[in-house]
């Protein structure tokens, strides 16, 4: 049995117990003692002359006398301290580790263990608890808190609960449901709605059916740091979700994520999770076979019906109520025109002039090849900013996923993606000379496309060699002889080799001057 420690009352509750004619077996598993503690204790009382026998008058208190033998009692019976003892000189320590390192009790033993290992030769965790608990320590204490009211209009806080599984009629499977939960800080007045998604689209919509649910917006708006709202959590640069951002400017609210493993920084709406999931497991309990619309639709009713027409327990005022009388007209109102839910995403310009978003390629001029571009998807268009500038827009098209626009390529790529390669391999062609033009062209006649490689090879091989030699060679063959473009270089560097000799076999002329040098083998035979 674990150590418990005996006071003067629990002593005289022994003394009353015994005197009424209760065992040591009996006394012991009443009171919680070890039997041979309540036997220690009965001995010691009958040695300083107390009565404990069946019958005998009840002790008197107030009698001094009694009180100090009572007292000597305790004392010589008192459990010895030689082990805690030994916490004493890091009481200091102690405290430390838990209320400025922030550290569980547990951890806090196990630090000063490995600091001071004799503590953890001779003290159990056991006895460390004890010293704690003797001492008052201030381990794990309540923080005091201090309580702001919000003002009307001035807040709004977010959160997503996870709140049952709904079968989706769309995708025919078993998908884990959502809460997304929005609460008014002044009026506890919230807005609630079941999504299978959280993604940056979901999360935006939802903040938009909000705002209309309320007919106004908050001054600020804090959530937590879901990655659809906050890419990069910071206390005091954080870096919002593009969608998100956008959509703030537009209501012309603000926004203010709570700190990271900080809940009660959005205190609120974290207590209304627990009560919306209650609820949506009610209504999925009593229309089983209900759609997301129609659950969506029954929490709202109840919302305004049912939970914001009861008082509240920490305002004291009916939610609903107290929302259209004070709150309401305190909310920023409302834009003319509605937001546009959009998907921002960076992307990068690929050497082949093509930025992929959302599974799909569109084409950006080419000279941002290598640079970074945001992207801005809508239902009907695609938009592409760089350093905030509009520089592409493309009408998006439901048949395919790759989209081009043939100005966004240098002009020599621009014939091939136009389907006008033939053509371009002829215009080259001329560039060279006219007969070859006629070998190209008379190349791709069959069947352009299936003939393009080898047309290209011989434009590749011709523009390696003397215009005037590859003319001279395209009259000389013809296209049925050219297999592949190396036929072409073979004959093209035979042709060479002919030039070459001829000019090495011609006699190069002589004037009388240089010819009367002229000397015979003989002449230099002496």
């Amino acid at each position: 049995m674990g150590f418990k420690e005996i006071h003067i009352m629990d002593l005289l509750e022994i003394i009353r117990r015994f005197q009424a004619g209760h065992s040591i077996k009996a006394i012991a598993r009443s009171l919680g003692h070890d039997r041979s503690t309540i036997r220690n204790y009965r001995k010691c009382l009958v040695a300083k002359g107390i009565a404990v026998d069946p019958g005998s008058p009840g002790v008197d208190v107030s009698d001094k006398r009694v009180l100090s033998i009572l007292q000597e009692v305790l004392a010589e019976n008192k459990r010895g301290s030689d082990k805690l003892d030994l916490l004493e000189p890091y009481r200091d320590e102690l405290i430390d580790l838990v209320t400025n390192k922030g550290l569980l009790r547990k951890s806090a033993f196990n630090v000063l263990c490995e600091f001071h290992p004799n503590i953890k030769e001779a003290i159990s965790y056991t006895s460390f608890k004890r010293f704690t608990a003797r001492h008052k320590l201030a381990l794990n204490s309540q923080v005091v808190t201090c309580r702001f009211e919000a003002k009307p209009g001035s807040q709004l806080q977010i959160d997503y609960g996870k709140v049952g599984r709904l079968f989706d009629h769309l995708t025919g499977t078993l998908r884990t449901l959502y809460a997304f939960i929005a609460t008014l800080a002044f009026s506890r007045h919230k807005y609630v709605e079941l999504t299978f998604s959280q993604n940056q689209q979901s999360f935006t919509s939802s903040h938009v059916k909000a705002f209309n649910f309320f007919g106004g917006v908050a001054q600020t708006v804090t959530l937590d740091n879901l990655k659809a709202g906050v890419i990069s959590p910071s206390l005091y640069e954080p870096k919002f979700n593009r969608t998100y951002s956008e959509m703030a400017k537009h209501y012309g609210c603000f926004l203010d994520p709570a700190r990271v493993g900080r809940p009660k920084d959005k205190a609120i709406v974290e207590a209304d999770v627990k009560t919306i999931r209650a609820k949506v497991k009610e209504l999925l309990v009593l229309h089983p076979t209900a759609l997301l619309s129609e659950l969506n639709d029954r929490s709202l009713l109840w919302l305004k019906e049912e939970y914001g027409m009861r008082r509240h327990g920490t305002t004291g005022e009916k939610p609903y109520r107290i929302f259209l009388e004070v709150e309401q007209p305190s909310l920023i109102a409302l834009p003319a025109e509605p937001f546009e839910i959009a998907f921002w995403k960076e992307a990068t310009v690929h050497p082949d002039c093509y930025i992929q978003v959302q599974k799909r390629s569109y084409s950006v001029h080419h000279s941002h090849v290598g640079k970074k571009v945001w992207v801005k998807v809508t239902p009907k268009t695609v938009e592409v900013y760089f350093n905030e500038h509009l520089i592409k827009v493309h009408v998006i098209s439901r048949t395919g996923n790759r989209q081009t626009d043939i100005g966004d390529f240098p002009e020599n790529l621009q014939a091939v993606l136009d389907r006008g390669l033939p053509r371009h391999l002829q215009s080259e062609a001329a560039n060279i000379g006219p007969e070859f033009a006629s070998l190209i062209r008379r190349v791709l006649t069959p069947h352009a496309y299936m003939n393009l490689r080898r047309a290209q090879g011989l434009l590749q091989i011709a523009r390696k060699f003397n215009p005037c030699l590859v003319r001279r060679a395209a009259t000389d063959i013809s296209p049925a002889s050219v297999f592949s473009p190396k036929h072409f270089k073979v004959l093209l560097e035979k042709m060479l080799d002919m030039e070459q000799q001829e000019k090495s076999s011609q006699v190069l002329p002589m004037s009388d001057e240089t010819r009367s040098f002229q000397r015979s083998i003989d002449y230099f035979n002496h």
